[in-house]
C-alpha cells in the first residue's frame, strides 16, 4: 500500500506540472504531429496510401448507394448523382456465350444480312481468339450501324490469316478505329527481375492503322492491387526496363485516344518530360460492372434484334458513339479489382472515356493545399484539447469535427470532383485527440484515486463517492439543506465502568474489534458514517443521497438487526478470551427533517447533520436500557418499515424535554420470519393497558410473559404499571402515554 501511495502521490505531483507545461506542449505535440504527417516516411509509405486508398474506395461506395437512394436523388439527384452509362459511349462485349459453338450455331438461324453471316460462322467455330478476319466484319458492322469511333481492347501482335481482311476494313474507316497495345511481363529462368516486352499490333494491321491509332491499355495498380487511376500519357518507356525500347513520343493512353478521334480535340494533358512520372488521373467510376450495358458481339449481327429488341433503339443504339469492344467473360482473364468491386478491362476504359466526354473525371487535391488541412486539423484539435476540459464532451465534439470533414470530403468528391486526403488528416486530430486524452484520463483517474484515498481516512465512503462524483452538488449541500433523513445511533452499554476496569492498549483493541462489523454493516446497508462519540456510532441514510425514504429507513432497521447478530458472534469469540469481555448494545433509531451541512471552525469543518430529528435518534439510544430492548424504532420509521420488518410495540413515550408522546417499536426481524404466537396477545395486553382495563391487561402480560419463560422486561414493566394505575388511577384524559425522567 505505501508503494501504492507514493505512486499516486508522485502522480498527483506531475499532474500539478503537467498544468504548467500543458499550453506550450500542446503547441510541441501539434507541430511534431504535423512535420511527421508530412514526412516522406508517412507521406509516401505503403500503409499511408492504402489508408487513403480506401478512403477514396468507402466514397466511391457511399456516392454509388446515395444515388440508388430514392429520398435522396428526389432532392439532389442533379446536384450529386452520376449518369448511369453514357450517352455518347456504348459497350459491346465478348460474353461467356460469345464463345460457345452451341449457342453461336443456333444463333446462325437468326435474322443475319448474307454479307455478315460469314462473321457468325467464323464465330461458331469456337476458337478463342477469334479469327482476324471477324474484326473486319465487326468494325464494318458497327460504322454501318453509325458509330463515330471503334475502340478494340484486344491485342494483335503475331501476323495471322485473316490480317488482310481485317488491315482493308482498318483503311476504310482511317482514323476511326483505336487498337490495343500493352506491356508483360515474363519471369526469368534464372529467377530474375521480370523480363519486360511491349506487345502492340502486327506490322500489317499498324502500317493499315497509323501511329495515331493505338492506345496504351495497361492498368498500372496502386499499392493494393486495385486500379483506380490512370494516365492520360505514359513514359513507362523510358523507365529503366524498357530503355532499350525508348522512343522520344509519349505513348497516349486507350481511352483519352478514342475521346480525342470521337470530339477532335487533342489528349488533355501535357506529355511528359523524360524525367517526370506522368499525371496519374483518377478514374471517375460511375458504378460498378454492369454500369454500362453490355451489347454481346454476336447480337450486332443480328437484323431481328436491331428492329424488335428495345434495347438496340431501331438499329440506333451504337449511332455518333464511341463503342468499345472487347471481353467480358471473367474465362478470359481480363479482370481488375476497382473500387466498386471486380470489373472486365474494357468496361474500365469504358468508364473512363464516359468522364472525359462529359468532362466529370476526378482531380485529386492539389499538393500545395495538402499542408494547410493538415495544420487546419492540428489547430482544431489544440483548440478542443486546451478548451474543453471534459474528456465525454471533448470525445463528442472532436468526433463531431471528423464528421464535418468526412462530410466536407464527400461533397468535394460530388460536385466538384476533387479528391481530398482524409487517412492522414484524420490520423493526424485523433493521434493528437488520442494522446492528450488518454494522458488526461489517466492523471484525472490518478489524481481522483489519490484525493479519494485522503477522503475515505476522514469521511464515510459514500461521502466520498458523493463528493467525488457529484461536487457542485455537494458543495451546495455544505451550504446547508433540510432533508427527510434517517439516524441510527448505537452505545455500548456501561462503557465507563469498563473503561475504568481495563487498561488503554485492551480497551482500544476491543474497541476496534467491536467498530470493525458494526461499521461494515452500515456501510453494506448504504448508510453514512457519519461520526464516533467516544464508543458511540452515528450513522445517517439520505443525507448525501436518497434512494427513498422507505429504502433509505429499511436501510437503517436490516442495519440495526445486523448489528445485533454480529455482536452475538462477538460475544461468543469473546468468551473464549479471557483478556476479552462481553458487550451490550443500545441502538436507537429515527426518522426526521434534519438539517444537512457544514459545521465547524475554518480548520476543523464537519459534513453532518443536527436537529431535533437527530436528537430523537439519541434519546430513543438511551432509552434503551429504560425498556430493556437493545434496539429502539421511532414511530416514522416504523411506518416508513412495517411492511418488511416484524414489529413489537414497546410504548407510547414521552421523552424528556418533550410534550407529545411518540410510538416507540421495537424489532424482532425481517417480514419472512416466522412471527411468535404469543406477540398478538402482548398488542392486545397493550391495547387494554391504554383502554385503562388494568386488571384484564396485567393478566394477559402474566399469560405472556409465561410463554417467554418468565423473563421479559418489557411486560414486568406493564405489570408494574398495571398496579401503578390500579392504585393511582390516571387522569380522565390520559393517552396511555408515559412521560420518561430520564435522558
Amino acid at each position: 500500500m505505501t508503494l501504492i501511495s507514493n505512486f499516486v502521490r508522485r502522480a498527483n505531483h506531475l499532474l500539478r506540472v503537467s498544468k504548467r507545461i500543458r499550453t506550450p506542449g500542446l503547441v510541441v505535440l501539434a507541430v511534431s504531429m504535423f512535420l511527421a504527417a508530412r514526412a516522406p516516411f508517412l507521406k509516401e509509405g505503403k500503409t499511408a496510401q492504402e489508408l487513403e486508398a480506401q478512403t477514396v474506395d468507402y466514397r466511391f461506395g457511399f456516392r454509388r448507394w446515395l444515388g440508388h437512394q430514392e429520398w435522396f436523388t428526389k432532392h439532389f439527384g442533379s446536384w450529386v448523382r452520376p449518369e448511369f452509362g453514357h450517352p455518347d459511349v456504348a459497350l459491346v462485349g465478348i460474353t461467356q456465350m460469345s464463345i460457345d459453338q452451341t449457342a453461336l450455331g443456333r444463333f446462325k438461324e437468326d435474322r443475319v444480312q448474307e454479307k455478315y453471316r460469314p462473321a457468325i460462322d467464323l464465330m461458331a467455330k469456337g476458337q478463342w481468339p477469334y479469327p482476324r478476319e471477324t474484326y473486319a466484319y465487326v468494325i464494318d458492322r458497327l460504322f454501318e450501324l453509325g458509330a463515330r469511333v471503334v475502340a478494340v481492347d484486344i491485342l494483335f501482335p503475331s501476323n495471322r490469316d485473316g490480317d488482310d481482311a481485317f488491315a482493308e476494313a482498318l483503311r476504310r474507316h482511317p482514323g476511326k478505329v483505336v487498337l490495343a497495345r500493352t506491356k508483360v511481363e515474363e519471369t526469368r529462368d534464372d529467377g530474375g527481375d521480370p523480363k519486360v516486352k511491349i506487345v502492340e499490333p502486327n506490322s500489317q494491321l499498324m502500317e493499315a492503322l497509323g501511329p495515331e491509332g493505338v492506345g496504351y491499355v495497361y492498368f498500372k495498380p496502386d499499392v493494393d492491387n486495385t486500379t483506380r487511376r490512370t494516365e492520360m500519357r505514359t513514359s513507362q518507356l523510358r523507365e529503366s526496363d524498357l530503355a532499350a525500347l525508348s522512343t522520344e513520343e509519349d505513348w497516349v493512353r486507350f481511352a483519352p485516344l478514342a475521346v480525342s478521334k470521337f470530339n477532335g480535340r487533342e489528349v488533355p494533358g501535357k506529355e511528359v518530360p523524360a524525367n517526370e512520372k506522368p499525371v496519374r488521373w483518377l478514374i471517375n467510376y460511375q458504378g460498378g460492372a454492369g454500369t454500362f450495358h453490355t451489347f454481346p458481339i454476336e447480337e450486332i449481327f443480328s437484323e431481328r434484334l436491331m428492329s424488335e429488341e428495345p434495347s438496340y433503339q431501331g438499329g440506333k443504339v451504337f449511332q455518333n458513339k464511341i463503342v468499345f469492344v472487347g471481353p467480358i467473360a471473367e474465362t478470359m482473364h481480363d479482370q481488375h479489382p476497382t473500387p466498386l468491386g471486380v470489373m472486365p478491362g474494357v468496361e474500365i476504359h469504358a468508364q473512363f472515356a464516359a468522364a472525359l466526354v462529359a468532362d466529370k473525371h476526378l482531380a485529386e487535391m492539389a499538393e500545395r493545399w495538402v499542408p494547410w488541412i493538415l495544420a487546419g486539423m492540428a489547430l482544431l484539435a489544440f483548440g478542443l484539447l486546451y478548451h474543453v476540459e471534459r474528456v465525454l464532451l471533448r470525445i463528442a465534439l472532436g468526433a463531431s469535427v471528423l464528421g464535418a470533414y468526412l462530410i466536407v470530403a464527400n461533397a468535394f468528391f460530388w460536385f466538384p470532383r476533387i479528391v481530398i486526403p482524409v487517412a492522414v488528416p484524420v490520423l493526424l486530430f485523433v493521434c493528437m485527440m488520442g494522446v492528450v486524452t488518454a494522458l488526461d484520463f489517466t492523471v484525472e483517474q490518478l489524481e481522483r484515486a489519490h484525493v479519494r484515498s485522503v477522503l475515505d481516512k476522514y469521511v464515510s465512503s459514500n461521502v466520498a463517492e458523493f463528493v467525488m462524483k457529484q461536487g457542485e452538488s455537494f458543495e451546495k449541500s455544505l451550504s446547508g439543506q433540510n432533508k427527510a433523513v434517517t439516524v441510527l445511533f448505537s452505545d455500548i452499554r456501561g462503557f465507563t465502568t469498563l473503561s475504568e476496569s481495563r487498561t488503554p492498549e485492551l480497551l482500544v483493541k476491543q474497541l476496534n474489534e467491536y467498530f470493525d462489523p458494526m461499521v461494515d454493516r452500515i456501510l453494506k446497508q448504504e448508510g453514512t458514517l457519519q461520526k464516533f462519540i467516544g464508543d458511540a456510532i452515528m450513522a445517517v441514510w439520505g443525507d448525501t443521497h436518497s434512494r427513498g425514504l422507505s429504502v433509505d429507513a429499511a436501510g437503517a432497521v436490516r442495519a440495526a438487526l445486523q448489528m445485533r447478530a454480529a455482536l452475538r458472534e462477538l460475544n461468543e469469540g469473546w468468551k473464549q478470551a479471557p483478556d476479552r469481555v462481553e458487550l451490550s448494545t443500545g441502538i436507537g433509531i429515527n426518522h426526521g427533517n434534519v438539517i444537512v451541512g457544514e459545521i465547524g471552525h475554518p480548520q476543523r469543518m464537519e459534513f453532518t447533520v443536527l436537529g431535533d430529528g437527530v436528537n430523537l435518534a439519541a434519546r430513543l439510544e438511551s432509552s434503551t436500557k429504560q425498556f430493556g430492548c437493545d434496539i429502539l424504532v421511532g414511530e416514522t420509521a416504523e411506518a416508513l418499515t412495517r411492511d418488511e420488518f416484524v414489529f413489537r410495540r414497546v410504548d407510547r413515550a414521552v421523552f424528556k424535554g418533550k410534550t407529545e408522546p411518540i410510538e416507540v417499536f421495537t424489532p424482532l426481524g425481517e417480514a419472512g420470519m416466522e412471527v411468535p404466537a404469543w406477540l398478538g396477545r402482548y398488542h392486545d395486553a397493550v391495547d387494554l393497558y391504554r383502554k385503562k382495563e388494568f386488571v384484564r391487561a396485567k393478566a394477559v402480560f402474566g399469560e405472556v410473559l409465561g410463554d417467554l419463560g418468565g423473563d421479559d422486561y418489557l411486560c414486568k414493566i406493564y405489570q408494574k404499571r398495571c398496579d401503578h394505575f390500579l392504585a393511582e388511577p390516571p387522569a380522565p384524559d390520559w393517552d396511555g402515554s408515559w412521560v420518561l425522567s430520564e435522558k
